[in-house]
């Protein structure tokens, strides 16, 4: 997404109150919308993508979650099907896709919110990283993953918990390590 891409800005109803170009978004730290797919192999491992270092927010650091900024007027389960394709390489209908509800998410720095559409992608696949946005990607157990915490954008954490979270309340991931 580029810096003048439209975004809807959304009040904690997650309502459409103003629609601003990304860069103005990132710059005020308005609240905005997101998705969130935490991508498990069929071993149970989880995919995290290693952030690129031109990125806008958050250069160099680990997503537990493939996703991104929901664009003006897109709908939300489009546009988490739409970055696990451009992101990664996974086409949505290839695998188990499972859309797990909203979360409001704080900015680390309270000042504002953005309003998470959480998913769960579980499969075999074959991944193939975009290279403008994705700088590597590794394949790691819960265990793994929570040791890397501090590296992991905070956001992507916070939905990559609440994710697995849920994905067992609803009997969709039965393992006793979530």
């Amino acid at each position: 997404m580029s810096a003048t891409e439209l975004v809807d800005i959304v009040n904690e109803n997650d309502e459409v109150v103003a629609v601003v170009p990304r860069q103005v978004m990132r710059q005020k730290m308005l609240p905005h919308r997101a998705s969130y797919i935490v991508v498990m192999d069929a071993h149970e491992r989880i995919l995290v993508e290693i952030r690129t270092l031109c990125k806008d927010y958050a250069p160099g650091m680990f997503d537990a979650c493939v996703g991104g900024v929901i664009q003006a007027g897109e709908d939300p389960d489009l546009s988490a099907s739409r970055e696990l394709k451009e992101e990664i390489g996974v086409d949505s209908n290839t695998i188990e896709f499972k859309p797990l509800g909203k979360l409001l998410i704080p900015y680390q720095s309270k000042q504002s919110f953005l309003i998470g559409y959480l998913y769960l992608a579980r499969g075999n696949f074959l991944s193939i990283r975009q290279k403008s946005e994705v700088s590597g990607i590794m394949l790691l157990n819960t265990e793994e993953l929570s040791k890397l915490q501090s590296s992991c954008t905070y956001d992507s954490f916070i939905a990559y918990q609440e994710i697995l979270h849920r994905a067992h309340e609803a009997g969709v991931i039965q393992s006793e390590n979530f």
